[in-house]
């Protein structure tokens, strides 16, 4: 199986809840354990919340998560719009991505309009 969801943001804002209930649905099907699809909807919000608190009015956003048998990845991106390091260093730190660190197998902050990317095993 792969699943993969997109949203754009700030467009889609209201369909955030609807990423993770389908999200939730897939993994369910693929018998991942609660703990872990609930992990997964908490990332999903804390990334969610941190793009939403920390970009300027106007610049879109994208939050990927893409599903197979072994993990689930959440990938945040800016498409057509440089990384500044101010953004960058927004995105590496504050209290939504210490959740999202606490919660995932890996987090890393990267560049070339790839905010964030994150791994959870399942």
């Amino acid at each position: 199986m792969d699943l993969r969801l997109t949203v754009d943001l700030p467009h889609d804002v209201d369909r955030m809840s609807t990423l993770r209930h389908v999200l939730d649905g897939a993994l369910t099907g693929l018998g991942v354990a609660e703990q872990t699809r609930t992990d997964i909807g908490l990332i999903v919000t804390e990334t969610w919340a941190n793009v939403i608190t920390h970009v300027r009015v106007g610049v879109a956003f994208q939050v990927r998560a893409t599903v197979d048998e072994m993990q689930c990845v959440i990938e945040v991106t800016n498409p057509g719009e440089p990384i500044t390091e101010t953004l960058y260093n927004v995105m590496s730190s504050g209290h939504s991505l210490k959740v999202v660190r606490s919660l995932a197998d890996d987090v890393s902050v990267d560049s070339d309009g790839l905010l964030m990317k994150v791994t959870k095993l399942l």
